[in-house]
């Protein structure tokens, strides 16, 4: 099993923050909070907020594995 460095952590956590407020915002302003939907949408937010790092980090040369 590989450990994550501190740079892969950060990039994780700041996705899984993004993805929270995100996902979460989303739901409740179209779905009500309905449960289901929520966990969707934060996952989704999640995935797109790691993307979006990623491809930032990248773009401005930082090595990301």
């Amino acid at each position: 099993m590989t450990t994550l460095d501190r740079q892969e952590f950060l990039i994780l956590f700041a996705s899984f923050l993004i993805g929270s407020a995100a996902g979460g915002w989303w739901s409740r302003t179209h779905w009500g909070g309905d449960g289901l939907i929520a966990v969707i949408a934060t996952l989704i937010g999640t995935v797109s907020g790691y993307l979006i790092i990623v491809t930032a980090l990248r773009a401005a040369g930082h090595p990301v594995g």
